[in-house]
């Protein structure tokens, strides 16, 4: 072969293996984008199915409350008495999301009613929930709908009101708010383009997060979700493109058998891979040029190369032992069981934040997290278990955390986190995380628990010191209320 076909022979080969390993990389990480996509979908659609089942058990006991204040009563026209009215307006106000609490005849002719318009003329004997209480259904939910009292998008729960002989004479409804359902844990996406929904299981829309008013009366009967993925398993996760609105999705869904509802909570899939993609770019353009780069310096400098092999040799040895030396130093400044920054890393790293944070005009929100109990697992149990104790909290506090946020051991059982973000956003964010961190921390039954305090850059405070000594005081704080709680540092303290 002749001799000046090797440099090209070898750049070709370079830049095949090149295109490969690249590729191989950004394959990887797009399904460690997807997976954690999944885990997310996943969490938010398991919260709201607790959630769901909360609200209606709420309601579910006012209704009990209302029927038997008419069996108190004696019939539907005395609960109009102030002392049965009072009672009725009581059960609406212990009700979590709930707008208005009727009493209706068997005519669908509202009799007395609390909350929003009460006096208002109201009948519903045209409405299917109400027809399905006076056929005999226990609970009925109805799908999202325009109230009659002031147009107002809300959805009912309703059951019927039965006299002593069992017989039905009329239907206690609940007309709830819509966004109480779903709205908050759309916000635990952390900024990815979120759709929560509860579906009734006939396909009807009961609440939406996004834009609920564009989307009522629709029905999704025929969208996959319904047609492909329920029939086989009540839970489960798919991607697919809504029939809806027409955008793709990841998406979870969890069926509530006892109260025929769906939870669905899906992420757009432009909002899934948006970040892989600018990652993916980058990437490709610094292998590009390095790879152009090189690719011009074997071919242009081959016997130049082999002149200076080893001086190369030398320069690269020099290079590895600096770039450990560095590593080496870098790992120095972080804890060793948790693998965490320790103090003085997350202090200098806190005050960039805290700098960049001022320039943008975000605020940090900072958790200092100190564990309850720990003293006695290591007196009891040994350090090794203390140990392991400590390394499942930092575990947890990774999970609950964003890739930007910042996490640090400042020693022994105490922990800090600094997270990011627009106010009020942020205060809502730490306070999430925190209650999150205590209940996950909690269901490790390891003898442990944790108390919280927050403190909010977009208070007094004009450094990292006195965040973090604001932050210190709302946990001892936390701890006097019993511990196993979280407390936030307010202006007035």
């Amino acid at each position: 072969m002749p001799r000046h076909l090797s440099p090209l022979l070898a750049a070709a080969l370079a830049l095949v293996v090149v295109v490969a390993m690249t590729a191989h990389i950004i394959w990887q990480d797009r399904q460690r984008t997807i997976a954690r996509t999944e885990a997310v979908v996943a969490d938010m659609a398991k919260v709201v199915e607790s959630h769901v089942r909360h609200t209606t058990k709420g309601a579910a006991i006012a209704l009990r409350q209302a029927a038997a204040l008419v069996d108190e009563a004696g019939n539907l026209e005395a609960v109009r008495r102030d002392t049965y009215w009072r009672r009725l307006r009581d059960a609406l106000a212990n009700m979590d999301g709930g707008e208005t609490l009727w009493l209706f005849d068997a005519k669908g002719n509202g009799m007395v009613g609390t909350g929003r318009q009460q006096d208002r003329p109201l009948n519903i004997a045209d409405r299917p929930h109400f027809q399905a209480a006076m056929a005999g259904a226990d609970l009925v939910i109805s799908p999202a709908l325009r109230s009659r009292l002031d147009n107002r998008i809300v959805f009912t729960i309703s059951r019927p009101i039965r006299d002593w002989t069992g017989d039905i004479i009329g239907v206690a409804s609940t007309g709830m708010r819509t966004d109480w359902l779903v709205n908050f844990y759309a916000l635990m996406s952390f900024g990815l383009e979120t759709t929560v929904t509860i579906f009734r299981t006939d396909g009807e829309i009961v609440a939406r997060y996004p834009d609920l008013a564009s989307h009522l009366g629709k029905n999704n009967r025929n969208g996959p979700l319904f047609r492909e993925h329920l029939p086989q398993f009540p839970v489960g996760g798919f991607w697919s493109r809504s029939v809806l609105d027409g955008k793709e999705r990841l998406a979870a869904y969890r069926l509530i058998p006892d109260l025929n509802l769906v939870v669905y909570a899906g992420i757009d899939s432009g909002s899934v891979f948006a970040a892989w993609r600018v990652r993916s770019l980058w990437f490709i353009g610094e292998v590009g040029l390095t790879t152009a780069l090189v690719l011009f310096l074997l071919v242009w400098g081959a016997r130049m190369i082999h002149r200076e092999h080893h001086a190369q040799i030398r320069m690269l040895e020099a290079v590895s032992l600096t770039q450990q030396l560095g590593a080496e130093l870098h790992q120095a400044r972080r804890d060793p069981l948790t693998n965490l920054p320790a103090r003085g890393l997350f202090l200098e790293l806190a005050e960039e934040m805290r700098l960049s944070a001022s320039k943008k005009g975000t605020f940090h929100a900072f958790l200092y997290i100190d564990q309850d109990g720990f003293k006695g697992v290591n007196d009891q149990h040994g350090h090794e278990q203390g140990d392991k104790v400590l390394t499942m909290v930092a575990e947890i506090m990774r999970r609950m955390t964003r890739d930007d946020d910042l996490i640090g051991r400042l020693g022994g059982d105490e922990f800090v986190i600094c997270l990011s973000g627009h106010s009020p956003d942020v205060r809502t964010v730490a306070t999430s995380v925190a209650a999150r961190i205590i209940k996950e921390v909690c269901d490790l039954d390891l003898g442990v628990g944790c108390s919280i305090g927050i403190a909010l850059t977009a208070g007094k405070c004009s450094d990292l010191a006195c965040s973090l000594r604001q932050a210190d005081a709302a946990m001892y704080r936390a701890k006097q209320m019993g511990k196993g709680a979280w407390s936030i540092h307010e202006p007035a303290q």
